[in-house]
């Protein structure tokens, strides 16, 4: 029999189309070189509600601004200072922390500030920059989560940000209303997002940063690039209309805003606004990422990477008998990323690490000192040379030896390769041996716990035997990707045609017998996927058939769909970036005859 339905998914996209004018661009730079931005005035008259076009360009400026690879520190400010000169800013001042060596639980930010005239009374706009690149031994502070509340490192660093805040508040004899502007990407933007958290719990207190001024939730605008997790509270909470000034953007395929997991009680302040990807926007088209990218590429090292390829994300078979053991994926049409990096957090957190209390006493120690050494901190052993350590790990025969170990459960073959790869990718020798080996043993359990991650989820460990993978995964987290993103969501650059963010929430469509399945996009009109003969098609959607033959597929919320089907046990699930799938339904919404 053949039936036809319709399912109308239809979801607000939220993103205002405000007026905005080219006069107000202005050039930054970033590690030396020089891009557009836009700035005015006016822009913090606007609802801080909204995640505005002109506050979220400019905002990714001075966040990236504070990226300086120069290897006088006494100069890493100079960006960042300059952008706020061309932006008229007075007071300039930066934390003693950029103009030195960073240390392990360092941050450096800086602040300026200027009064706006608003008709009778006006006020001082406040602006903060946070450091989110080149902050060297920082990383370590990044795998810092401490026995409870909020991520030590990150909670630690937006303290010293919200006190150095007040301080500046008080030297400048600030008065009166203030709005806060501040922003930061990446390590930078969830000490930006708990700051701004934590000044707007002040509030509610009625405690403000200094004395002799005041401010409302309306006045504080923080927007966070790329932003990791480290809020311990609810999901509930972290969204609720007190953070309504707290704005974060995120790729979808970006591993880092997935940690500290979710699943460990983990978030963030505020509302996400993901960038359009195949996954949450169905009328995204992979042409124009390609266009989108070319605007901008000036990550240090970036020349030694492939280009960012997302939609050229490889899957792996992993065989009838490992995949009907645990009914894993054998097939797939235009694999998401994005999937793949939420399944791998996933099982880390599930499978291998477990829980936030084994990994502090077991693994924190071993690892900030492992990131302090590759980032040159530890006297003992030489700093490694990046681009050596990426030939190195993803070496191919050597890679394929150590997936083929975790492949077929092969614990302590694995751990021993791993070990060989750690004494190599440190240069181990006569005279440092015993020091490179101790820092191995540190982080034992670390490399034992990877095997029990992948226990189960075989697919996703065979799907790092292509290097293009591993090194696509990397570079979802380069500035230049988030900033060339945000770009093709603005107006100035791209007019009526420009991409719309998203809350990231999208359907996974199971079908237990799927026999013959046509799903139409009444917009688009066309066929966006196709299963017939046992073969699925499809230019627009992901979809993966599993080992026992039932198959879903990824449905962007944003489209109004029809189907055409012989299938049987047909389930719609709807899905939050963060917290997974939130509930099914059997009976579908259907509008028309049966």
């Amino acid at each position: 029999m053949r039936i036809k339905f319709k399912i109308i998914l239809l979801f607000p996209i939220l993103f205002s189309a405000v007026s905005c004018s080219k006069s107000d661009k202005i050039t930054f730079q970033c590690v030396g070189l020089k891009f557009d931005t836009y700035y005015n005035d006016s822009y913090f008259l606007l609802d801080n509600r909204e995640p505005h076009e002109e506050i979220a360009l400019a905002s990714h400026a001075m966040a990236l601004a504070t990226f300086s690879g120069d290897e006088d520190y006494s100069k890493r400010s100079l960006y960042l200072r300059d952008l706020w000169n061309e932006e008229h800013f007075d007071n300039i001042w930066m934390s003693p922390s950029f103009y030195v060596k960073p240390e392990t639980d360092s941050i450096a930010y800086g602040v300026a500030s200027k009064y706006i005239s608003q008709g009778d009374q006006g006020f001082t706009l406040v602006a903060v920059a946070v450091r989110g690149g080149n902050y060297e031994g920082e990383w370590a502070s990044n795998f810092t989560l401490g026995t409870d509340g909020n991520s030590q490192g990150f909670d630690e660093a937006s303290d010293m940000v919200m006190e150095g805040i007040g301080e500046y508040i008080t030297n400048y004899e600030i008065t009166g209303k203030i709005k806060l502007w501040i922003a930061g990407y990446s390590r930078a933007a969830i000490t930006t997002n708990m700051c701004a958290g934590k000044i707007l719990n002040k509030l509610v207190s009625r405690e403000y940063l200094a004395d002799k001024i005041y401010y409302s939730s309306d006045d504080v605008y923080a927007y966070c690039f790329e932003p990791p997790m480290g809020v311990q509270t609810t999901l509930a909470n972290a969204r609720s209309d007190l953070y309504h000034g707290i704005h974060n953007f995120v790729n979808y395929n970006d591993p880092v805003p997935l940690v500290a997991p979710f699943e460990w009680g983990f978030t963030r302040y505020g509302t996400d606004h993901y960038y359009p990807d195949r996954i949450n926007d169905i009328y995204f088209d992979e042409t124009e990422r390609k266009k989108i990218v070319s605007l901008h590429h000036f990550t240090f090292g970036a020349q030694n990477f492939a280009d960012y390829a997302v939609d050229e994300w490889k899957f792996f078979d992993v065989g009838p008998e490992v995949a009907a053991k645990n009914n894993l994926p054998r097939e797939s049409v235009n694999p998401s990323l994005g999937r793949f990096a939420r399944t791998l957090i996933n099982e880390l957190a599930v499978r291998g690490i477990t829980s936030r209390e084994l990994y502090v006493d077991l693994v924190q120690e071993g690892v900030r000192e492992l990131m302090a050494t590759i980032m040159g901190l530890n006297p003992d052993i030489e700093k490694i040379n990046m681009s050596n350590l990426v030939q190195v790990i993803f070496e191919y025969d050597f890679i394929k030896t150590l997936i083929n170990e975790l492949m077929e459960d092969q614990s302590s073959e694995f751990a021993m390769d791993v070990e060989m790869l750690f004494l190599q990718v440190f240069g181990a020798n006569k005279d440092n041996f015993d020091t490179i080996h101790d820092l191995y043993k540190k982080n034992y359990y670390f490399f034992n716990m990877l095997s029990n991650a992948f226990s189960v989820r075989k697919d996703i460990v065979a799907q790092l035997l292509y290097r293009d993978n591993a090194m696509n995964i990397i570079n979802t987290h380069m500035p230049e990707i988030s900033y060339s993103f945000l770009c093709a969501t603005d107006s100035r650059f791209y007019g009526d045609k420009k991409c719309k963010l998203n809350d990231g929430k999208y359907n996974i469509l199971h079908i237990e017998k799927p026999t013959s399945f046509t799903l139409i996009e009444k917009n688009i009109k066309k066929d966006v996927f196709r299963y017939k003969d046992g073969v699925m098609s499809s230019k627009h959607l992901s979809a993966e058939k599993y080992a026992d033959g039932s198959i879903d597929i990824y449905l962007p919320t944003n489209g109004e769909y029809e189907y055409i089907s012989d299938a049987l046990g047909i389930e719609l699930s709807y899905v939050d970036p963060l917290e997974g799938v939130t509930y099914s339904v059997s009976d579908l919404p259907i509008n028309g005859e049966i």
